[in-house]
């Protein structure tokens, strides 16, 4: 059985009705059953029935923010292997499919289908805690962050493509800078890398085949990292790096005289030391790998342009 999770804790004195409101539809519409695709479904009724009820337009776009912060802070407190994370995932994508408009009034350009604004609060909330420049952190938001970048990669797809340069930054994080010396940020970002990799591999590996010229901008925002320095942005020699340095990692042995994985090795420039996957790291490995070989198989759709893929993720 699943254990509890008590969402009531995000109920500060301070927050607005507005949050407190959409906070208990979360908590009853979880609770409800112990099947996460019922409690999915009964989720996205109870919210589109509690927009509808919204004055104006401008009124219901205030309250999507309120959905999305309220509805995040949830996920990150959810664990990925918890019934009620594939809850949430399915409850946005439920208000996505079958769409319709966020509320009954003539002329709304609100549209489910688009999840209006949840893009720009995925950026907002972006707060990497394996970041070098943030060593003040904690298991939790490690996990907390595991919980943010499943969910987010879950819903990326052709047709809402806003947050296609959320993977470029991770996996350049996990795999295109030096590893780091602390086990527990090496293994949430590899764990991060490789479920983008696993979840929308085949997505990205599209969108490196685009035509389209990038700005300076954009360049910047996937710009390669120090290991893959001379490699284009966009482009199949990025993504074999990605593979080769993925293999190379899980070829890592321990350190003479270790027993298993996850302890610590020689660090890539000859000092210090360095971590080694553990065994569900390479489990998860050899899944990524076998994602992107299954994309570099299919060429469908490569070369495509799309307007509204890197270049408008960031603009």
């Amino acid at each position: 059985m699943a254990a509890n999770i008590d969402l009531g804790v995000l109920e500060d004195p301070d927050i607005p009705q507005c949050q407190v409101d959409v906070l208990r539809i979360l908590d009853a519409a979880l609770n409800s059953s112990g099947d996460p695709a019922t409690a999915a479904a009964k989720l996205a009724d109870d919210l589109r029935q509690f927009f509808i009820s919204s004055e104006s337009q401008n009124t219901a776009s205030t309250l999507l923010w309120n959905l999305w912060m309220v509805l995040l802070e949830a996920v990150m407190m959810v664990p990925v292997g918890h019934p009620w994370h594939a809850a949430l995932v399915a409850a946005v994508k439920g208000l996505r499919s079958p769409g319709g408009p966020v509320v009954e009034l003539e002329g709304c350009t609100l549209q489910w289908a688009d999840l209006p604004h949840l893009s720009e609060y995925l950026f907002d909330k972006w707060a990497d805690p394996t970041d070098p420049d943030d060593d003040d952190y904690d298991p939790e938001d490690l996990e907390a962050w595991k919980s943010f970048n499943s969910f987010a990669s879950q819903l990326l797809s052709d047709d809402l493509p806003r947050w296609i340069v959320l993977p470029y930054w991770v996996i350049r994080a996990a795999l295109e800078t030096p590893l780091p010396q602390d086990p527990d940020v090496f293994e949430c970002r590899l764990w991060v890398a490789t479920e983008w990799l696993t979840r929308c591999g085949q997505l990205v590996r599209r969108e490196m085949g685009s035509t389209e010229p990038l700005s300076e901008q954009s360049r910047a925002s996937i710009a390669p990292g120090p290991l893959c320095e001379g490699v284009p942005p966009l482009g199949p020699e990025r993504w074999e790096f990605w593979r080769s340095r993925l293999i190379e990692l899980a070829s890592a042995q321990p350190p003479a005289g270790e027993d298993g994985a996850g302890e610590d090795g020689v660090g890539e420039d000859g000092t210090g030391q360095q971590p080694v996957p553990s065994g569900e790291s390479l489990d998860r490995i050899a899944q990524a790998i076998a994602v992107m070989d299954a994309a570099s198989n299919d060429t469908q759709g490569l070369g495509r342009c799309r307007d509204d893929g890197i270049m408008g993720s960031i603009m």
